[in-house]
């Protein structure tokens, strides 16, 4: 056998396997979800289409820190910690912190092996509550709950609370509160609500609550927000889920159908930040018992250099349509002194110098999970959705922390921690004094609102039309509807068979090659069968001339081809059949 008709055969026999595995797989099955465009899950191929980040508005400081027991700031909880009552009342729960040298003493106690006072945790906190309207304009009610300082006292460019007063709004008995139903993947109306109740501090059976973040506290399901300021019942009401174990700092996210357990995500798996810091996944079938992987971490695309070391601080994510998606706090941070030394270890001075008070700032980006958080596609998190100030000194010098989001109309409003300055340092000297000579950092609450889902785009240019393919799909029927701006350009859609992007080579091997001049269309379904797409709808229903649905095609794998021209695609779906007014 000569070597050409060897290679020949082994070329045929290698690209009819191929073609034998591309056509194994299984079609996606896309349901009723959204098919967002964070990624390359559902795109078999675009041509001249660009993926584009999209940043939400900002709507500045709309919860600021003004209050005596609000000193050293305020910070949203852990959790899904903003949401809506049946009223249409914004709530929102959220750390209030102060300064207070005496804390310092008990937190020796609660943290053994701790050294000298280090002014960076001088501070105390509790859990506060706030109530708007519209979102924008915040009350902090008057609860009764506990005492809290009444007053400030400026030391030098230290402000310090002082004084007692029992009209304030915090001391809420509630941590880290999870709204199951709209971010967390549960339909069981009795479990919408999961948070952590802090003991009864007037009980002598129950546990005092610690100044530690993370206290063991109990945790508990409830189909609503307790009324925990006019009910004194409401700690009956709610069903426990038996545990109190808490991973690490909250409890849990979003309950994972794939796995059949539930998942918390959250900074390193036993709190170390050697040689950074990571984001670990926790999880759980019956809240008692809890395994915990790493699962996202810098890679060899970010930067490491001493003065600019990429690394997570924290991800807060949420379940939707079908995908979690991670708020994700990426935090720049300086491994060199303020005075050129190298920050490494800890000293008597500043017990928590490294790695607590390493400087850097934190931006904010987006990043998508498949698989129940196991595994993290970065490709849109490589650049900052909400990006921190290049002002030392601005509101948003620092963004993290955010909350899952309210929605609000055709819109997703989102709430993220907010710092005036870089992350805690404490400059080494005898003094203790902060990094900046004329004042402490403090943390605020800001709004940023966008378009419903609209993360990403594919985008494409006024040049000429472009194309998106995707892989095989199937669904169960219904309209399809695309989350999409073409007011100044246009879209159309057409709909073909997966058999019709089979190219056949020399030899008679055929392969799948998803290219759109191969692409047969079903009949009736044509880019000349559909009506052409001139809006910016978040949800626009695809008409074909034809009159036809997609009932006829309802289980049937089918390639959906987009044709698009000067236009933005951020997400389409199969959902029910409806007529825009």
């Amino acid at each position: 056998m000569s070597v050409t008709i060897r290679t020949g055969l082994i070329i045929a026999v290698l690209l009819t396997s191929c073609r034998q595995l591309l056509l194994a797989v299984e079609p996606i099955d896309i349901g009723h979800d959204w098919q967002l465009l964070l990624d390359d899950h559902v795109v078999a191929r675009s041509t001249g289409l660009d993926r584009v980040l999209h940043h939400p508005r900002p709507r500045g400081v709309v919860v600021p820190a003004d209050k005596p027991w609000e000193t050293y700031g305020v910070e949203l909880l852990y959790g899904t910690p903003v949401g809506r009552r049946d009223d249409g009342t914004f709530y929102m729960f959220y750390r209030a912190m102060w300064w207070d040298p005496g804390v310092t003493e008990q937190l020796k106690v609660e943290n053994a092996g701790l050294a000298k006072s280090d002014r960076a945790h001088h501070m105390r906190f509790s859990t506060g509550y706030a109530t708007s309207q519209d979102g924008i304009h915040w009350n902090k009610p008057s609860l009764g709950l506990t005492a809290a300082p009444a007053t400030i006292k400026k030391v030098g460019h230290w402000t310090y609370s002082e004084g007692e007063t029992r009209e304030n709004n915090i001391g809420v008995p509630l941590m880290d509160p999870v709204d199951l139903a709209t971010h967390g993947n549960v339909s069981d109306p009795q479990k919408r609500f999961l948070f952590r109740v802090i003991p009864d501090p007037t009980d002598p059976s129950q546990q005092a609550p610690s100044t530690v973040v993370g206290a063991q506290w109990e945790a508990f399901f409830s189909p609503t927000i307790p009324d925990f300021q006019s009910d004194a019942q409401w700690r009956e009401k709610l069903t426990s889920t038996g545990s109190a174990l808490n991973p690490r700092r909250h409890f849990v996210n979003f309950w994972d159908d794939q796995h059949q357990e539930w998942v918390a995500l959250e900074q390193g798996i036993v709190g170390h930040w050697i040689p950074s810091r990571e984001i670990a996944r926790f999880a759980s079938k019956d809240l008692k018992d809890w395994t915990a992987e790493a699962a996202l971490y810098p890679d060899s695309a970010d930067l490491h250099s001493l003065d600019r070391y990429d690394e997570p601080m924290t991800l807060h994510p949420y379940y939707t349509d079908g995908v979690v998606l991670g708020l994700l706090s990426w935090f720049h941070s300086d491994r060199t002194d303020p005075d050129g030394g190298p920050i490494l270890t800890p000293t008597d001075e500043h017990p928590f110098r490294w790695p607590w008070a390493r400087k850097g700032i934190c931006d904010t980006r987006i990043t998508i999970s498949r698989d129940g958080g196991k595994t993290w596609d970065r490709t849109v998190s490589r650049e900052p959705w909400i990006a921190c100030s290049t002002n030392e000194h601005a509101y948003d010098r620092q963004a993290f922390r955010p909350a899952p989001p309210v929605r609000v109309g055709d819109e997703d409003w989102f709430y993220v921690t907010m710092m005036n300055g870089n992350h805690l340092v404490i400059r080494n000297n005898p003094g203790q004094d902060s990094y900046y000579h004329e004042r402490v950092v403090k943390m605020e609450i800001a709004l940023y609102t966008q378009s419903h889902l609209r993360f990403v785009s594919m985008r494409a240019g006024a040049a000429k039309p472009e194309v998106l393919i995707t892989k095989p799909v199937v669904f169960d029927g219904g309209q399809l509807q695309l989350n999409v701006d073409a007011s100044h350009g246009s879209v159309r859609v057409a709909i073909a068979s997966p058999e019709g992007q089979m190219a056949t080579l020399s030899g008679g091997v055929t392969i799948p090659v998803y290219a759109p001049h191969l692409a047969t269309p079903l009949e009736g379904y044509s880019f000349d069968d559909c009506e052409p797409i001139l809006a910016n709808d978040i949800d626009h229903p695809v008409e074909f001339k034809s009159g036809k649905g997609l009932e006829e095609l309802s289980g049937k794998p089918v390639l959906l081809i987009f044709e698009m021209k000067d236009a933005d695609l951020f997400g389409f779906r199969v959902g029910p059949s409806y007529a825009k007014e």
